[in-house]
């Protein structure tokens, strides 16, 4: 006696395993972050770095980064996401093994340089298989995906700070970190994932080259916003930590718990805001997220409590949270058969942020304060604003024949 399986339920089951698949690679991707965040401050300590030391160190991975964004787009659609998202993800194991027994500046200029070079294919891979989610299922999913990367920060944030404040040292922790990057690599090795979008007849793959893709109707945009929202984020990333542990006088569980309220906050911005863009549009919904981001900037640098600046850093989580994925899918969605390409440009682009925003803040914070410094994020959120109220409407053709509540959930229907 033998059983028959419908498409529609294979075609289901296929479609919960890309989205998992999908929502472990943002979950890593998150962990990652919340954890290197809140040890930034232990690395500084550990060589006694200014706020414009620390900031030149940190260029180093952002350098090296976009040199494997603009090439990582074209392997990504030349040769699959896999092999990119497996160099990705087993190099930036290898480099956190590396930064956990860094004794010299010279090494740890080495471990960064690594951690630059494949963590970018990890980002790139991560962004690609969740636009070719949406492009085989036709759901709007990039903003529900992201929220599991706030979620992934968010539990990589506190429990590095509780390992910190229970007496474990950094070394030990990245350590650790290594051994769950491997162990995502070691899931996409044998999984099947989403295939990429491919030309569609009406609206043909363009042949031109990278700075071309500018031109494409919605590309250049994103883009742009990308970049001012990956400067914001790379100062917070940065100097977060050494702001409340250092500037505030907080504890490192403290600080655990407010860059983990960051993304606790992302993480609810970005599963409501799928339903708020559902019903306002994109451009509402931007511009409105970049002016409460500047005013959540406002409260954290105004005050010396440090339960106050908390809840301003829980505003401008909240606040920023749909503006990066609503702009890589926009650059996808824009770039048919080259979606790839086109998330790697925009991320790459993006990336240029992360080598001036570590300098530029940390040589402010030296020259001032890190307060001031910080405080200059305020105008960036200002200008996402602008960027906003330029944004593109979505044609008809544009959005994925979904139910609202698919929108609204950007998870896979049983």
């Amino acid at each position: 006696m033998s059983f028959k399986i419908s498409p529609t339920q294979s075609s289901s089951k296929t479609k919960r395993r890309h989205y998992a698949l999908a929502a472990l690679l943002f979950l890593t991707l998150g962990a990652h972050v919340g954890v290197w965040a809140v040890q930034l401050s232990d690395l500084a300590r550990e060589f006694s770095l200014s706020p414009g030391q620390l900031g030149g160190l940190l260029a180093v991975p952002a350098i090296a980064g976009l040199v494997t964004l603009f090439g990582g787009g074209y392997l990504a659609d030349r040769f699959g996401r896999k092999p990119v998202l497996l160099i990705g993800l087993t190099g930036t194991a290898v480099s956190f093994l590396l930064l956990s027994h860094v004794t010299a500046v010279s090494h740890l200029v080495v471990g960064l340089l690594l951690y630059g070079l494949f963590i970018s294919f990890v980002d790139l891979g991560a962004n690609s298989v969740g636009a070719d989610y949406e492009s085989e299922h036709r759901v709007l999913a990039m903003t529900g995906l992201h929220a599991w990367f706030s979620f992934g920060a968010l539990a990589g944030a506190v429990t590095a700070g509780l390992l910190l404040a229970a007496g474990v040292g950094f070394r030990a922790v990245y350590t650790a970190l290594a051994v769950a990057l491997l162990t995502t690599a070691l899931v996409v090795f044998v999984a099947t994932l989403p295939v990429p979008a491919l030309p569609d007849e009406q609206n043909p793959a363009p042949k031109e080259n990278r700075g071309q893709l500018w031109g494409l109707p919605g590309v250049g945009i994103a883009i742009v916003m990308v970049t001012i929202c990956f400067f914001g984020d790379g100062a917070l990333e940065s100097f977060l930590s050494i702001y409340l542990r250092d500037t505030l006088a907080t504890g490192p569980l403290m600080a655990g718990i407010g860059i983990g309220s960051f993304h606790l906050a992302s993480l609810l911005g970005r599963l409501l805001s799928a339903s708020v863009q559902h019903r306002i549009g994109e451009r509402r919904t931007l511009t409105f997220s970049a002016l409460l981001a500047a005013a959540g900037i406002a409260l954290a640098v105004a005050t010396t409590n440090a339960t106050i600046a908390i809840f301003g850093i829980l505003v401008v989580g909240f606040a920023i949270a749909p503006i990066v994925p609503t702009s890589l899918s926009l650059a996808a969605r824009a770039a048919p058969g080259k979606s790839g390409q086109a998330v790697g440009l925009a991320t790459a682009v993006g990336y240029g942020s992360f080598i001036l925003s570590p300098v530029v803040i940390g040589a402010v914070a030296t020259a001032t304060t890190l307060r001031i410094g910080l405080g200059t994020l305020i105008l960036t959120a200002l200008a996402m604003a602008l960027v906003a109220a330029k944004w593109p409407g979505r044609s008809s053709t544009d959005v994925p024949t979904t139910t609202s509540t698919e929108y609204q959930l950007d998870e896979p229907r049983p």
